[in-house]
């Protein structure tokens, strides 16, 4: 008798809300060469750092600088906020970008050491771009190439 009057209330206890749904996959971002003309006209010049992905050839996929990077996507050049509480990479470029639709992270590779060629500074880093909600649309390891110029 004793355990018929449990199963009531274990019965209660499974009654619930149900679990919320997961949140939907983030959206991918494919970032696109940055190229000289881009660079020329919105004016990007500047010291920094330049994000080039490993077998992606010579452009740049991300220019990371003092207050800003710049990726762009879909043909426009999309600008982001610096985290100016961030780790500083060479040239005042920082690790983090915090913008209101994107997050930019530059991070050195493990073991990796900056290889110097007379001003540029080299290092093998990975990019990786979130939504506001930190879920990843891109990422890619490579180098970035650092200059004060």
């Amino acid at each position: 008798m004793r355990r018929l009057a449990l199963v009531p209330v274990l019965l209660l206890a499974a009654c619930g809300e149900p679990a919320p749904p997961p949140p939907p996959p983030a959206s991918t971002v494919q970032p696109e060469p940055i190229t000289y003309p881009d660079i020329k006209d919105n004016e990007l010049y500047g010291a920094g750092c330049n994000f080039t992905p490993e077998g992606g050839g010579m452009s740049a996929l991300a220019l990371a600088q003092e207050g800003e990077a710049i990726i762009k996507v879909k043909g426009k050049i999309e600008r982001i906020p610096a985290d100016k509480k961030s780790q500083i990479l060479p040239e005042t470029a920082r690790t983090r970008y915090l913008g209101p639709d994107r997050i930019l992270l530059l991070a050195p590779l493990p073991d990796a050491k900056p290889v110097e060629n007379g001003v540029v500074k080299t290092l093998a880093t990975s990019l990786t771009i979130m939504d506001p909600l930190g879920r990843i649309q891109f990422f890619a390891k490579g180098v970035v190439q650092c200059k004060p110029m």
